[in-house]
């Protein structure tokens, strides 16, 4: 079904064509010379004009950002404590629920002592631990459950492996960039993984922009494709064009966020500069872009528009980047079939002094749209969250509270009120 912008286009373009029809037809009788046929020539010049038109808006849909905050259509209905072991803490790494023989669990890693803790999600106690450091010594680390254990390390070329601590078996896949695209990492964190028909999926980005190499959304590859059973990768996906046409400045606006729909097999991949959601069927491996807009990033002023190396010091893309919005991770909850998206609300205070940490005192809201990606409210959740580290139980969505208690993690629960 085509969307409201294009038929307004359609019927806009119709109206302009008739007009200059209208005023030229003397002129277009006399170079035709068959009066008879001009009309359905004409005719048909205008339809397969609007459908070009049409065409070109098919595959991009948008759900608008009039939508007002509502308090009312999430709330906090509870809390999950995971008590630290002696060298856990609540940022050590990626975090995830899940099921396994009858029961619930949360895992999370810790990169810098290489370790995955195990916490049983009713008591939120501490019930394992499995050492990696001589099968994955460095890197970032994603554990999808405790026995399966993914890692990405940083180098040229870049390493991924799997590891299953059960019987000590792993896999190491290297990474080589095509030379005619930007040389992207694959990462684990934010967000982690997605494990999708038997292939592991990432997100792509490296320090060093080079804004003056991208000529196009598909010069840089924000997701690499893993199949460890035949040892085969591959990058996926592209940037939103605005990307290619403007320098984005810092590394933040760069760093892409997925999320995975294992049910309709689609990776969902946003931005940070752009509204855009780009959807990815990994059976048809074809793209479609949707764009959702918060009501507080319904414009987000890039840092500049010059493509040369000579941007923004790291200071001052830094500042730019608190004062502004930015759309953060998406997440997917299967449970209630909904996805959830953090919006980073501009701080807008130019009396603030540059400082690179400025970025972590933004607000947050979160975006709830459903899986025809119609966008059904935005709640604010204030500045007392650490959006990057959430997960999603059958109970509804956690999200970590800043607490200086390195010996108890705190998860405020948000439950969706439709």
């Amino acid at each position: 079904m085509f969307n409201t912008m294009a038929k307004t286009i359609f019927v806009l373009v119709i109206k302009i064509v008739t007009v200059i029809i209208k005023r030229n037809e003397d002129t277009l009788l006399f170079i035709l010379h068959k009066p008879v046929h001009m009309a359905i020539k004409l005719q048909a010049s205008i339809f397969l004009f609007s459908l070009l038109i049409l065409i070109g808006c098919r595959n991009v849909r948008n759900e608008s950002s009039e939508i007002k905050d509502d308090p009312q259509i999430m709330n906090v209905s509870g809390q999950k404590q995971l008590y630290m072991g002696e060298t856990d803490y609540p940022t050590s790494g990626t975090i995830r629920y899940y099921e396994q023989d009858g029961k619930s669990y949360v895992v999370q890693c810790n990169d810098r002592m290489r370790t995955i803790a195990v916490y049983d999600y009713t008591t939120g106690k501490k019930v394992g631990e499995k050492d990696v450091s001589r099968l994955l010594p460095g890197g970032e680390l994603f554990a999808y459950n405790s026995d399966t254990i993914v890692s990405t390390i940083d180098a040229d070329p870049s390493i991924v492996s799997f590891y299953c601590p059960e019987n000590r078996s792993s896999m190491n896949v290297p990474v080589v960039v095509e030379e005619h695209h930007i040389e992207q990492y694959p990462r684990c964190f934010p967000e982690g993984a997605i494990f999708m028909n038997g292939k592991w999926y990432f997100s792509c980005y490296r320090l060093g922009e080079y804004p003056e190499l991208m000529d196009k959304g598909k010069d840089r590859l924000p997701v690499l494709e893993v199949d460890f059973q035949k040892d085969k990768w591959e990058f996926i996906g592209g940037y939103p064009e605005l990307y290619a046409q403007n320098n984005m400045g810092s590394l933040n606006y760069w760093v892409p966020f997925i999320c995975g729909n294992t049910e309709e097999n689609k990776i969902l991949i946003g931005y940070s500069a752009s509204p855009d959601i780009h959807i990815y069927s990994v059976k048809e491996r074809t793209t479609e872009s949707v764009s959702i807009k918060s009501i507080y990033a319904d414009t987000i002023p890039l840092p500049l528009t010059k493509k040369g190396r000579d941007y923004f010091s790291d200071s001052d893309s830094y500042y730019h980047f608190a004062q502004y919005p930015h759309y953060g991770p998406l997440c997917y909850d299967p449970w209630k079939r909904l996805y959830y998206r953090f919006v980073g609300i501009g701080l807008n205070d130019w009396e603030l002094d540059k400082n690179p940490l400025l970025q972590y005192q933004k607000k947050w809201s979160v975006m709830i749209f459903d899986r025809s990606f119609k966008k059904l409210g935005e709640k604010a959740i204030g500045d007392k969250y650490n959006t990057i580290y959430h997960f999603v139980s059958p109970e509804g969505l956690y999200i970590l509270d800043k607490d200086k208690n390195e010996d108890i993690a705190t998860y405020s629960l948000f439950t969706v009120n439709l």
